[in-house]
């Protein structure tokens, strides 16, 4: 099951749950009263969401992919040279004798141990002359050398890549509150985390092309690794960097690109891939703050159905006023800006419009309550002013 249609599940559950809470509850006296307490006690909400997303850097796959095919022919196709060895050995241990071999005899008769009547010369030690086909070249060397070097680049990034290349999503929420109850104090503590991982299957399908590039990468290096070319050239000795440029590796096209490929791997110090943590913390909508306090009510009511003993809860009080919080005015505009089909110039306009509107309203409001009050205060003083006549003329 994917990411959206596990989400899709979740909400239908959810849905169903919500759908089936009574609808009479709503109107119940002791939910009512309770509720209230809730929602002006001292609540604590976090609540964020958080991918851990890994995206793998392409160069390096582009770089070796290019140079592979120049690569693969340089090793189907190797430079070869005769060998050949010079060696004075015993005569019955040499292997072929050469018109050199006997020039070589002429030239030295203390190898000659005698000659017979009818001419024939027995050496005792005779000039060998061996030729063999050889691909001991300092480009062959360097070719199986970067093999070498390739198959530890391309498999210590292979290993990483394939092992931790899952993108994590996470969600965490906490709340705390602290209920007066008049009679009770109720310390309501929740912590949730959420961690999930995606599939095989998931990571595979958000990744196919990138992964089964690197993955034939992988097979190739390796194969030309356990060729045959590779089983000849273990023999001989590798070469270091910085690469001499021979006549071919100057000239070959092959052998450029090959050379072009080392002098890369050889300066590409990244690990291959990079890692981004997106986090998000939406607004705990008023929806949602409905649904977390139903949640403390129920465990409050479960855990109070169950106790031996309950003191009568007397719910003939004055309902508590909410603060009006910056949590609160943030809710107000998400709600607002969901049910809003404008852009973010024409919302973030008509709010500023509307909040100028309601301090001008505001202010004037205010200060007609104080001419008001200068008002009510000036007929006061004259009645006591009168009052206070009245009783010297009496007097």
């Amino acid at each position: 099951m994917s990411f959206e249609d596990n989400k899709d599940a979740v909400e239908s559950v959810y849905e169903k749950m919500i759908g089936n809470l009574p609808p009479e509850l709503s109107g119940d006296k002791y939910y009512q009263y309770f509720y209230n307490l809730l929602e002006t006690g001292v609540n604590y909400c976090k609540f964020y969401s958080s991918k851990l997303v890994k995206s793998i850097d392409e160069e390096w796959v582009n770089a070796i992919e290019e140079a592979m095919p120049a690569l693969q022919k340089v090793v189907l196709n190797p430079r070869k040279f005769i060998e050949e060895e010079r060696e004075v050995v015993n005569a019955a241990m040499a292997r072929n004798t050469t018109p050199e071999s006997i020039r070589h005899l002429m030239q030295h008769s203390n190898l000659i141990d005698k000659v017979n009547p009818d001419g024939t010369v027995i050496p005792n030690r005779i000039l060998n002359v061996f030729r063999e086909e050889s691909w001991n070249t300092y480009e062959n060397r360097f070719v199986y050398t970067l093999i070498l070097e390739l198959q530890r680049f391309i498999n210590k990034r292979f290993d990483i890549i394939f092992d931790d290349s899952k993108d994590e999503r996470g969600t965490f929420f906490e709340m705390e509150s602290l209920v007066d109850n008049y009679t009770e104090v109720i310390d309501y503590k929740l912590e949730i985390k959420i961690r999930e991982k995606q599939t095989e299957i998931d990571n595979e399908e958000e990744n196919a092309g990138i992964f089964t590039r690197i993955s034939k990468l992988h097979r190739q290096i390796n194969d030309l690794a356990s060729s045959g070319f590779a089983t000849i050239m273990q023999r001989y000795p590798v070469v270091r960097h910085p690469i001499v440029k021979t006549n071919a590796i100057g000239k070959n096209i092959n052998y450029m690109a090959c050379h072009k490929l080392w002098n890369y791997i050889h300066t590409y110090d990244r690990v291959g891939y990079k890692v981004d943590m997106v986090k998000r913390e939406p607004v705990i909508t008023r929806e949602f703050e409905r649904d977390i306090y139903n949640s403390f009510l129920w465990d409050y009511f479960m855990l109070r159905n169950f106790m031996e003993e309950t003191e009568e809860l007397y719910t003939d009080r004055p309902k508590r006023q909410k603060e009006i919080t910056v949590k609160y005015i943030r809710q107000v505009l998400d709600e607002i800006i969901r049910g809003l089909d404008m852009s973010d110039a024409d919302v973030r306009k008509l709010i500023m419009n509307e909040l100028s509107n309601l301090q001008l309203k505001y202010r004037a409001d205010r200060l007609y309550e104080k001419a008001l009050e200068r008002r009510n205060q000036e007929r006061k003083n004259k009645k006591s002013a009168g009052k206070l006549r009245k009783r010297k003329l009496r007097k």
